[in-house]
């Protein structure tokens, strides 16, 4: 039987077309994952949601370091974030590296959380903070002094995550080949910031 276009079924019921499954990770498999390692080697932002003590999440932007059996975050301990990890140590990260198109993929790790604090934080606060800015331009004193705010460490440890890739779809093999993802458009530089190359 032959499959044609977005009507044909795939070996686990899908269609052809539609977007590739998630595939579900737990504990140790999750730093193991392929995409999950290639997804923390890049130098992307990810997004950290906790629960607010409103019900609510919380959910910022934050800079990452993988580390053995974990990944690290970098906080300022007044933060809200903060707040919320000592009422509920539980969190997710999501990582993504999303393009035009279907060029998308992520990983959603969610996990309990150690909060690091004193002498034993700064070290891995510094990790972070080299992945994102270079030795030379943390010693500018507008730079250290916005930095010196975090001074506790996290360190999330993966229970489970869910994954997705589409990449290799055959619905993003189409749009490259015709030209047809539009591009994503930035928010404009603030003023006295050079474009991102």
């Amino acid at each position: 039987m032959k499959l044609s276009g977005s009507f044909g079924r795939g070996a686990y019921g899908w269609r052809v077309g539609d977007p590739t499954p998630s595939r579900r990770l737990a504990r140790d498999d999750v730093l193991q994952d392929p995409l999950v390692r290639e997804l923390l080697g890049a130098r992307l932002v990810g997004v950290f949601a906790t629960f607010d003590r409103s019900g609510t999440i919380h959910a910022v932007p934050m800079w990452f370091a993988p580390d053995e059996g974990s990944v690290l975050l970098a906080s300022g301990s007044r933060s809200r974030k903060i707040v919320n990890l000592e009422a509920d140590p539980r969190a997710t990260l999501v990582v993504h590296d999303s393009r035009p198109g279907f060029e998308v993929c992520g990983v959603s790790i969610a996990g309990r959380v150690e909060i690091v604090r004193g002498a034993e934080a700064q070290p891995l606060v510094d990790r972070v903070h080299r992945r994102y800015v270079t030795e030379t331009s943390e010693a500018l004193s507008p730079v250290r002094e916005f930095l010196s705010s975090d001074d506790v460490a996290l360190r999330l440890v993966p229970e489970s995550a869910l994954t997705w890739d589409e990449r290799t779809g055959e619905a993003a093999k189409a749009l490259r080949r015709a030209g047809g993802a539009l591009p994503l458009v930035p928010t404009a530089p603030r003023s006295g910031s050079h474009p991102v190359e």
